[in-house]
């Protein structure tokens, strides 16, 4: 029972982001997989029409094209976010870890100062 009411530290919560971020992207690389399937299916298809002659059918799968092509960009730009987010976290997590690291520094100089001063008087 006591678990269930332990804080959790920040590498805890740093933890769980990274691996809520991780798969944010591999579900947007999986994303973007598909919309390239798509893409191709859609030119395959739009040559087909021009075969036949079909122009109507070409110009409404031409604009699909299109749309499809903008939410693959889009996805980039999704995907360049998260990456970034991640960067972000493991900065800032890095920088945390250095200034705790730098105030034990400090608190121990300044114990060891206090300590040689209080000696010598």
């Amino acid at each position: 029972m006591a678990g269930f009411f332990k804080k959790k530290t920040v590498d805890d919560v740093i933890k769980e982001q990274t691996k809520e971020l991780r798969g944010t992207q591999r579900q947007i690389t999986r994303d973007r997989s598909s919309l390239e399937k798509q893409e191709k299916q859609l030119e395959m298809e739009i040559k087909k029409m021009a075969k036949t002659g079909n122009k109507e059918a070409c110009t409404i799968l031409a604009k699909q094209l299109v749309q499809l092509r903008r939410q693959k960009n889009r996805s980039y730009a999704v995907g360049s976010k998260v990456t970034s987010m991640s960067s972000q976290t493991k900065l800032m997590n890095s920088q945390m870890k250095m200034a705790g690291a730098m105030a034990t520094t400090t608190k121990v100089r300044v114990d060891r100062w206090a300590a040689s001063f209080h000696r010598g008087v």
